[in-house]
C-alpha cells in the first residue's frame, strides 16, 4: 500500500521531474523556433500576394475625366499661395483658403480648437481648420469621404508640402462639376499637423464640450458648424511639388493600427495605372527592380514596419481615423531632385490618381470588412497575414508559462528534492507568498504614480520652477520613479522562498502582458518578448554568485526603461552621426532621450497613445520584480518561521 500511495509516483510528479530536467532545452528551442519562423516569412513560399477582396471598389474600370486644365490651375494656385505665404511666415492663410473654397462652390466653414499644454504652466495654443463640404447630388447625406491636406508654414522644420492645398483645391473644383457622387465629400485643410486632425475628428464624433469638461481636458476640440454623413474612408495628401518622383504610401496609425488591406491595394492599383511609382516606405533605392527580389530585403521591410508600428505614433494625419473604423492612409508625393520643368504636366497623373481613388470609394456599398486589418507588408504586392505571424509571438510567450508552471510545482511542494520534507514546504508556502504579493503591490504603486497625472504634473511643475526646461523636468520625474523601483529590493528585502514566488508572479505577469499587448499591437509585444524572454529563461532559483549572475544583473539593469531608451538612442546617434566624438554623441543622446520621453508622455495625454502607459504602469513594475529576483537580496529565514516549522515537526 505504501507504493500505491507514494506521491512521487503520481503522473503530475513524473511530468514535473521530466519538465524540471529538460525545461531549459525546451524553452530555448521555442525561442529559436520563433526567430526562425519569422525569418521564413520573408520567403515567397510563406507569404501571400495582395489582391482585392472588395469587388465594389472596381479600380480602373472608368476612364479618368480630369483634364490638363486642373493641373494648370493647381500650378497657378501654388504660385498664388506662394505670394500669400510671404505675409504668413508662421501662420496659416485661413482667409485665402476659405475664399478659394467658396469660389469653387463648397459649403465652407472654419473649425476652432484650443490646446492646453499639460506642462509648463498650462499654456494655451489656438488653432483653426478650414473645411468645405460637397453634398452628394444623388443621395441624402448618409455617407461621406474625407480628402485632407495639412498646411505647413515656411517656418516649419518638416519638409515643405506647399503643393498639397492647391492640389486639394484643384480636385475639389473638378469634383464639384460632376453629378455622380453618392457620398458627401469633405475637403479639409488642417493646421498644426496631427493636432488639427485629431481635434477635427474628436469634434466630428462628439458633442460640444461643457465648461467643466473643457477645464479638465487638455484639448478643447471646439464645435463643427456642419457635418457630412457617416465617414467611410479618408485620404490625406502631402505634395511637395507637381513634378513628382515617387509616392510614399503611409499606413501606420495610432497605437499600431492599420487600414484595411484593400485600401492599400486600391492605391497601388491606381498609381500603377497612372504610371506613378509608389509603395510602402518608398525610397529612390526601391525604384530599382532587383531591390525587391531578395529574402534579406523582405525581412528588412518587415522589421522596418514592426519598428514603426511598435511606437504607436502615426506617421501622417490619417492615423487618427482608424480608431473610428474609418480606413485611411496618406499619399506623400516626393518631388524630383533633378528638375525637368514638368510642373504643369507632372501634376496630372497625381490628380488622376486621386480621381480614381475617389471613384472607387464612391462605389462602396458598405464599410471595408472583407480583407485583412492585421498584416505585415513584405513587399508592395506581398504580405503576411495575422494567422502566419502570430505563431512567432506564441512561441516566444510559451517558455514563460512553461517555466512559471515549473516554479509553481516547486513552490507548492509537488516537485521537491528528497531532502525536503513536505511539512516544511506546506507551512512555509503560506508564510512566504504574502511578502511576494506585497512586493508586487509596491512595484505596481510605483508604476501607477509614475503615470498618474496629478503627482506627475505637480512634480514636473515643481522642477520647472527651479530653472529646468519642460523636457528636463519630465525626464527628472521619470528618473525619480525609476530610482525608487531600483531601490525597492534593497529597502524591502524578501525571504529566499518569497523570491521564488515573486519570480513565479513576474513570469505570469510578463506572459499575460505580452498576450494582451500582442492582441492590440503585435509589433510592440514581439519586440518586448525578444528582449525580455532571454532574461526570464536565464534566471533560476539556484542562481548563485558567478559570471552568469553578474551577466544577468548587468543585462537586467540595461533593461530598465530609462536606461534602455538612452542606450537605444545613443546607439542610433553613433550610427547616424559617425562624425561626432564620443562626448558629443553622449550629450546629444541625452537631449534626444529627454525629448523622446516628453513627446511620448505628451502623446499619451493628448492623443491617447498607449506606449507611455504600458511602459510605466506595466513594464516598469515587472522590471522591478525581475530586478529583485536577479539580485536575490534575500533576508535570512526568521526565527519565528523556523520555530513554527520545528514545532510542526515535533507534533
Amino acid at each position: 500500500m505504501g507504493l500505491l500511495s507514494d506521491p512521487s509516483l503520481t503522473p503530475r510528479n513524473k511530468f514535473g521531474k521530466i519538465l524540471n530536467k529538460h525545461h531549459s532545452k525546451v524553452c530555448w528551442l521555442l525561442y529559436v523556433a520563433s526567430i526562425v519562423w519569422f525569418g521564413c516569412l520573408g520567403h515567397k513560399d510563406f507569404n501571400h500576394g495582395t489582391y482585392l477582396s472588395e469587388n465594389a471598389l472596381s479600380p480602373g474600370l472608368v476612364y479618368p475625366e480630369i483634364k490638363q486644365d486642373s493641373s494648370r490651375w493647381a500650378q497657378h494656385l501654388i504660385e498664388e499661395l506662394g505670394r500669400e505665404r510671404e505675409n504668413h511666415r508662421a501662420t496659416t492663410p485661413h482667409a485665402w483658403i476659405a475664399a478659394k473654397m467658396r469660389q469653387i462652390g463648397l459649403e465652407t466653414y472654419v473649425h476652432n480648437y484650443t490646446l492646453r499644454y499639460p506642462f509648463d504652466g498650462g499654456k494655451e495654443f489656438q488653432g483653426k481648420n478650414v473645411y468645405g463640404i460637397l453634398r452628394a447630388p444623388r443621395t441624402s447625406s448618409t455617407e461621406g469621404i474625407v480628402f485632407s491636406a495639412p498646411y505647413r508654414s515656411p517656418s516649419s522644420p518638416h519638409a515643405d508640402i506647399v503643393a498639397s492645398v492647391p492640389v486639394l483645391l484643384a480636385f475639389a473644383d473638378f469634383a464639384r462639376k460632376k453629378n455622380y457622387w453618392a457620398k458627401d465629400i469633405i475637403f479639409l485643410v488642417t493646421e498644426q499637423e496631427q493636432l488639427g486632425m485629431h481635434a477635427f475628428i474628436e469634434a466630428y464624433f462628439n458633442t460640444e464640450m461643457d465648461e467643466s469638461t473643457r477645464q479638465k481636458s487638455y484639448l478643447d476640440y471646439g464645435y463643427l458648424p456642419a457635418r457630412a454623413g457617416s465617414l467611410q474612408a479618408a485620404l490625406n495628401i502631402e505634395v511637395q511639388d507637381l513634378d513628382i518622383d515617387y509616392v510614399d504610401v503611409k499606413i501606420e496609425g495610432l497605437n499600431g493600427q492599420l487600414p484595411n488591406l484593400d485600401m492599400f491595394n486600391l492605391v497601388q492599383r491606381i498609381t500603377s495605372r497612372e504610371g506613378i511609382i509608389s509603395g510602402y516606405k518608398q525610397t529612390p533605392q526601391k525604384k530599382r527592380r532587383q531591390y525587391q527580389n531578395s529574402v534579406e530585403n523582405n525581412i528588412k521591410n518587415m522589421l522596418s514596419m514592426i519598428f514603426s508600428l511598435s511606437t504607436g505614433v502615426p506617421n501622417g494625419n490619417h492615423g487618427f481615423f482608424h480608431r473610428h473604423r474609418i480606413e485611411s492612409l496618406t499619399l506623400e508625393a516626393v518631388k524630383r531632385q533633378t528638375s525637368n520643368n514638368n510642373r504643369y504636366n507632372g501634376g496630372l497623373p497625381l490628380l488622376k490618381t486621386i480621381e480614381g481613388i475617389s471613384r472607387s470609394l464612391n462605389n462602396l456599398l458598405e464599410r471595408f470588412h472583407q480583407s485583412y486589418f492585421f498584416y505585415i507588408l513584405v513587399q508592395n504586392d506581398r504580405f503576411v497575414s495575422i494567422g502566419d505571424y502570430m505563431p512567432c509571438l506564441g512561441l516566444l510567450i510559451a517558455p514563460l508559462f512553461i517555466k512559471s508552471f515549473l516554479l509553481w510545482l516547486i513552490a507548492s511542494g509537488d516537485l521537491k528534492d528528497e531532502e525536503t520534507e513536505s511539512d516544511e514546504t506546506n507551512e512555509s508556502t503560506e508564510l512566504n507568498i504574502v511578502p511576494a504579493v506585497l512586493f508586487i503591490l509596491y512595484a505596481c504603486l510605483i508604476g501607477f504614480l509614475c503615470q498618474h497625472m496629478l503627482p506627475l504634473e505637480y512634480l514636473v511643475n515643481f522642477i520647472s520652477n527651479h530653472g529646468f526646461s519642460t523636457a528636463q523636468s519630465v525626464t527628472v520625474s521619470m528618473v525619480v520613479w525609476s530610482c525608487l523601483a531600483f531601490m525597492l529590493p534593497f529597502v524591502y528585502k524578501l525571504p529566499e522562498k518569497a523570491l521564488n514566488w515573486l519570480h513565479l508572479g513576474s513570469l505570469v505577469g510578463l506572459g499575460t502582458t505580452l498576450v494582451v499587448v500582442g492582441l492590440l499591437n503585435f509589433s510592440l509585444a514581439f519586440l518586448v518578448a525578444l528582449i525580455c524572454v532571454p532574461l526570464a529563461l536565464g534566471i533560476s532559483p539556484e542562481l548563485k554568485k558567478g559570471f552568469r549572475k553578474s551577466f544577468l544583473t548587468v543585462y537586467t539593469f540595461l533593461l530598465n526603461p530609462i536606461v534602455f531608451i538612452y542606450g537605444l538612442v545613443f546607439v542610433l546617434t553613433v550610427f547616424q552621426f559617425p562624425e561626432l566624438t564620443i562626448k558629443e554623441a553622449v550629450l546629444r543622446a541625452v537631449t534626444v532621450t529627454m525629448d523622446a520621453i516628453t513627446f511620448s508622455l505628451t502623446d499619451n495625454l493628448i492623443y491617447n497613445n498607449w506606449l507611455s502607459s504600458i511602459v510605466t504602469t506595466v513594464l516598469l513594475p515587472l522590471w522591478c520584480c525581475l530586478w529583485a529576483v536577479v539580485i536575490r537580496n534575500a533576508t535570512p529565514q526568521s526565527t519565528t518561521t523556523k520555530g513554527i516549522i520545528n514545532s510542526k515537526k515535533v507534533q
